[in-house]
């Protein structure tokens, strides 16, 4: 799925079993930032509705912020070891 296809799922709000816990996300910090990107998206599988141990995570950004693949690769690249 696209992140705008996600996006648009966003607002059926998964249930708390059904998102992945973001604790169990690994990413390859030696990788690329495009690499370690797409490691994240498959990994988390909707990026807009995630878990943290029993807490429900939602993201939703303004429309006029950044988009959340920049969002994402920023944040990759501030990680970079």
């Amino acid at each position: 799925m696209t992140l705008e296809q996600l996006c648009a799922l966003r607002a059926a709000d998964p249930p708390k079993e059904e998102r992945v816990d973001i604790r169990s996300v690994t990413i390859d910090t030696d990788a690329p930032v495009e690499v370690r990107a797409q490691q994240y998206l498959e990994q988390i599988k909707n990026p807009y509705a995630f878990r943290c141990g029993d807490v429900s995570v939602n993201l939703e950004f303004a429309p006029e912020g950044k988009p959340l693949r920049e969002a994402i690769i920023s944040y990759l690249k501030s990680k970079r070891a």
